[in-house]
């Protein structure tokens, strides 16, 4: 039997090592030792994300007090700008090239203003500041104006535009600005995805007792990866995004808002078909 030369001598071994080669814990005090220096890094670490939190949380109050600002200061000579070639465009007295050039003027007008509040969406939403403000309201109404706002778009495009719904739903309890929103976006971006001569065309029922449902059918090409459609990242970095995709993000993020949802549904044969649902308290007539 072999005997350990230190036991005999009155010392204490302060390692073993098993078969596997391995060293085992001294004792209940290194162990302590390691429990107090994994608090202590985990406080440090917990000091470190709060101090990032609070730079982050200042980076955006900034960005916000920016996106005020550049909002107020663009926004008056942006109207005067659309204002004014508005009235040229009406004067009869325009060469052909005097009055394309005008409409350029008004259409650059017209992308600037639209990405401009498309930028200050995207901040409100991000801050949390969105509420909703629900009350009753023709559908029928708020779907036609939500045409008419994307209806120069569509004929600049030549794009075919037409809606309908159920003839069961007359109003609805909801928040109007919100759901106009969502459907400006949704067919500007079925619009600019579409050719000349082709068409998109949007149709609402109710698929529950308070669910609305929207369904934006376009004739454009089909997309390959669904999953990234509302990805800005993926977007901004496969190729330059124009405002018709920045704005189907704000739209998903207001669905977010108003418990609703979309989805992106490929038709065999060509096209793209978007179903939005929201929740909605109608009224039948």
């Amino acid at each position: 039997m072999y005997n350990d030369p230190r036991k005999s001598m009155g010392e204490k071994p302060t390692k073993t090592h098993n078969q596997t080669g391995y060293t085992q814990a001294a004792g209940p005090e290194a162990a302590h030792h390691r429990v107090e220096q994994l608090i202590e890094q985990l406080k440090q670490r917990t000091a470190e994300l709060e101090e990032a939190n609070r730079e982050l949380r200042r980076v955006s109050h900034y960005r916000s007090l920016f996106l005020a600002r550049m909002s107020h200061e663009l926004r008056t000579p942006l109207t005067s700008i659309l204002g004014f070639s508005e009235i040229l465009l009406e004067q009869e007295q325009l060469s052909e090239t005097q009055r394309r050039f005008c409409q350029k003027i008004q259409d650059s007008g017209v992308q600037l203003q639209t990405s401009l509040n498309q930028l200050v969406d995207l901040s409100r939403l991000e801050e949390g500041e969105t509420e909703l403000f629900l009350q009753e309201f023709s559908l029928r109404e708020t779907l036609r104006e939500s045409c008419a706002a994307v209806a120069r778009f569509a004929q600049k495009q030549r794009v075919r535009l037409e809606y309908d719904l159920a003839s069961e739903i007359t109003t609805i309890v909801s928040d109007q600005g919100k759901l106009r929103q969502i459907l400006y976006n949704f067919l500007a971006w079925a619009v600019s995805r579409s050719g000349a001569g082709q068409g998109v065309s949007m149709y609402a029922d109710l698929r529950e007792s308070s669910v609305l449902r929207i369904r934006i059918d376009d004739e454009g090409e089909p997309v390959k990866d669904l999953a990234r459609v509302f990805d800005p990242e993926e977007t901004s970095y496969s190729r330059e995004a124009d405002v018709n995709e920045l704005g189907i993000i704000i739209g998903r993020r207001l669905l977010d808002v108003m418990n609703g949802n979309v989805k992106l549904q490929n038709h065999d044969s060509g096209g793209l078909r978007m179903l939005i649902e929201v929740p909605a308290r109608p009224t039948k007539g």
